[in-house]
C-alpha cells in the first residue's frame, strides 16, 4: 500500500491564557493556510528511506523506533520549513503517523499519535487543523496529558489572502529544551481582554465577512499575546522580524502579527490589493515573501493505485 498525504501549514493568531488564571492554561486561535504545504507520499519498506531533508529522515527514524514496525519510504515533494513558526513539526509527525498506521494496520488515533510523540500539549490548534482546516479556537487544558478541545471553527473567505515573511533559514525559531524553558519566563498578563477581542471582534467579523475588523481583531490579539512572551523573547517580536512588521504596515498590509515563537511574520490583505501590495514588495535580509490562502479543509490522505 502507498498512500499520499497533503497538509497545510498553520499560524497562530494568538493565545488566551498562557498562565492558566482560571485554571486551564493556554487556549489558541490558529489558522491554516494552503502554502506552504507538506507533500510525502508514504509506503511500508524494510528499511527507513527518505527522500526530503535531513529532519525528516531523523523525525522517520524516531517514528519506526518508537512505533516497532520494520521501515518505511517516504517521498517528501514539498515541506513545511522547520521550527519557523508554521506548524512543521505537528503536521509532519500527525502525517506520517496516520499513514503509518493505515498501511501497518496499527489502529491508532489521531490523539494517540499526537500524545505518543509529545504533540500538542499546550496548543492544540495543529491538532484540530489537521482535522478541520479553517480557523479554530481551542479551549487550552488542565493538564499536559489531554489535548485542548475544539470550541470553534469557521471558513475563512478566500478572498482574505495572507502574505508571509518566511526566514530564508529554518530552525530559528524556539524550539524543544531551550523552547520550554522559555515557558518559564511568561509574563503575567490578564487574559481577559484576549477573550473579549476573540469572542466580540473576531467571530463576528469572520461570521460577517467584515474584513476590516477582522484584521484589526488579529493585529490587537497579536499585541495582546505579545504581553505574555515579551520577556522570554527580548522584544514583542523575534529580534530579525521587528522590521518585516514595520515594512508590512508600511506598505498597507493588516492584520500584522509573529506566529508562535516567529520568526515567521504574516500579515492579511484582500485578493484586489495582491497586485499593489506585490509592486511594493522588496528584499528584506533573511526573509522571503509569499502570499498564500486559508486552507478550509483538514489534511488528505488517499491510496495510490499500483502502476502493475
Amino acid at each position: 500500500m502507498k498512500l499520499k498525504v497533503e497538509a497545510g501549514s498553520r499560524i497562530h493568531l494568538g493565545f488566551i491564557d498562557p498562565i492558566g488564571v482560571l485554571g486551564r492554561r493556554w487556549g489558541s486561535v490558529g489558522l491554516y493556510l494552503n502554502e506552504p504545504k507538506l507533500s510525502l507520499t508514504i509506503s511500508k519498506c524494510n528499511d527507513i528511506i527518505v527522500d526530503g531533508p535531513r529532519w525528516l529522515k531523523d523525525l522517520a527514524e524516531n517514528i519506526v523506533k518508537r512505533l516497532g514496525i520494520d521501515g518505511l519510504m517516504i517521498e517528501c515533494s514539498n515541506h513545511i520549513p522547520r521550527h519557523v513558526g508554521l506548524g512543521s513539526g505537528t503536521q509532519t509527525i500527525l502525517s506520517i503517523g496516520l499513514a503509518v498506521s493505515k498501511i501497518y494496520k496499527l489502529d491508532l488515533t489521531l490523539r494517540d499519535i499526537a500524545l505518543m510523540f509529545n504533540r500538542c500539549r499546550k496548543s492544540g490548534a495543529g491538532f484540530w487543523l489537521f482535522q478541520v482546516g479553517g480557523i479554530v479556537i481551542d479551549g487550552g487544558n488542565t493538564s499536559e496529558e489531554e489535548i485542548p478541545p475544539l470550541l470553534a471553527r469557521f471558513d475563512l473567505p478566500e478572498e482574505w489572502m495572507i502574505l508571509l515573511a518566511i526566514p530564508l533559514n529554518e530552525g530559528l525559531g524556539l524550539h524543544g529544551r531551550i523552547e520550554e524553558e522559555k515557558f518559564k519566563m511568561l509574563n503575567a498578563a490578564d487574559p481577559k481582554e484576549a477573550s473579549l477581542i476573540i469572542l466580540m471582534k473576531l467571530l463576528p467579523s469572520i461570521v460577517q465577512r467584515n474584513f476590516e475588523r477582522f484584521s484589526e481583531a488579529v493585529e490587537e490579539l497579536d499585541l495582546v499575546t505579545s504581553r505574555f512572551f515579551e520577556t522570554a523573547q527580548s522584544g514583542r517580536y523575534f529580534k530579525s522580524s521587528s522590521k518585516v512588521v514595520e515594512f508590512l504596515k508600511n506598505i498597507g498590509v493588516r492584520g500584522v502579527g509573529q506566529s508562535s515563537w516567529g520568526p515567521t511574520i504574516y500579515g492579511f490583505l484582500e485578493s484586489s490589493e495582491v497586485e499593489e501590495v506585490g509592486k511594493k514588495l522588496k528584499n528584506i535580509e533573511g526573509f522571503r515573501f509569499i502570499f498564500t490562502t486559508p486552507r478550509n479543509k483538514g489534511a488528505e490522505i488517499s491510496q495510490l493505485q499500483s502502476s502493475f
